[in-house]
């Protein structure tokens, strides 16, 4: 099964505990490691050997992170044909993001642990991987720290969570789409990204979108009566806020996307644990009330 590991290294969040076996090979420690990347500006074009003549510049700005928990990946032979190890590091990131911790991020990949680098002779390969600032931001005065609980259902779900994706294009471009949408940046494009990833969910066939997706969406998350109304009206009124988007220039209000954002982190949450992508037929028996049919394509 290991012909060879990454490392991803996650900054924002700790671990409480100092190891755990999340299977497959795959194993969440403790570490630290500040990754930082100062700006350096040369002025001529490559020589024939590839390198920039001088003068140098160091320029004010670059990045840097601390890297306090390390997930080592191995080569997994039954994933590998559609998920490579970054795939399965970008995964494990995302879950820990819907889970407990939106503003995780696994800034970097290694290709030697981070625990041990200080004593390798070889230099490793680092390589930058999500290093743009979350919208989300821990409470101010708390320490975020991954608990075991949150590990255990990480353990529970990650692999279903693969298969769903490789069963269910739509479900593993629409996960894409949601966790893509919570990077800083323009809200306006947040927000389609993350209603790009409702209608290819909640809008499988053609029809009129905002009453389709938004019923669809309420009847999923909520039992029939009125808190399933209160939830449709809402989201009536988001996909509005969707529309000012996709139609204007402007930036919209970041009240709308965070909103959106929390309905359809928990339809995806709803369908990790499940592990089951609702159909239209099971859409539509749980919008007219009626017993479900088998929720199969």
């Amino acid at each position: 099964m290991r012909d060879k590991i990454k490392y991803g290294g996650l900054s924002g969040i700790e671990l409480e505990l100092e190891e755990f076996d999340l299977g497959e090979g795959v194993i969440i420690r403790k570490t630290f490691a500040h990754l930082f990347s100062p700006f350096m500006v040369a002025f001529s074009p490559p020589t024939k050997h590839g390198f920039h003549g001088g003068p140098w510049k160091g320029a004010k700005g670059g990045f840097g992170f601390d890297i306090n928990i390390e997930v080592e990946v191995p080569e997994i032979k039954k994933f590998k044909r559609k998920f490579n190890q970054e795939d399965i590091i970008w995964l494990l990131s995302c879950l820990i993001r819907i889970g407990s911790a939106p503003y995780a991020m696994a800034s970097a990949i290694s290709d030697i642990s981070f625990n041990i680098i200080p004593k390798e002779e070889n230099e490793p390969t680092i390589t930058p991987f999500e290093y743009q600032p979350r919208i989300f931001r821990p409470l101010d005065g708390t320490k975020p720290i991954i608990k075991e609980k949150d590990l255990k259902w990480l353990k529970k779900h990650w692999i279903g969570t693969l298969k769903l994706m490789s069963e269910r294009p739509h479900f593993d471009s629409a996960l894409r789409a949601f966790d893509s949408a919570t990077i800083h940046g323009k809200t306006s494009s947040s927000l389609l990204s993350l209603w790009g990833a409702i209608e290819q969910l909640f809008c499988p066939s053609p029809g009129e979108l905002r009453f389709r997706v938004s019923s669809n969406l309420a009847s999923y998350l909520k039992e029939p009566g009125e808190e399933r109304y209160h939830l449709y009206k809402e989201l009536l009124k988001l996909y509005n806020e969707r529309s000012c988007a996709a139609h204007s220039a402007k930036d919209i209000d970041h009240t709308p996307l965070v909103q959106t954002y929390v309905h359809l982190r928990n339809a995806l949450l709803k369908m990790i644990q499940e592990e089951m992508v609702p159909n239209q037929k099971s859409l539509e028996s749980s919008l007219f009330n009626i017993e479900k049919p088998p929720n199969k394509t």
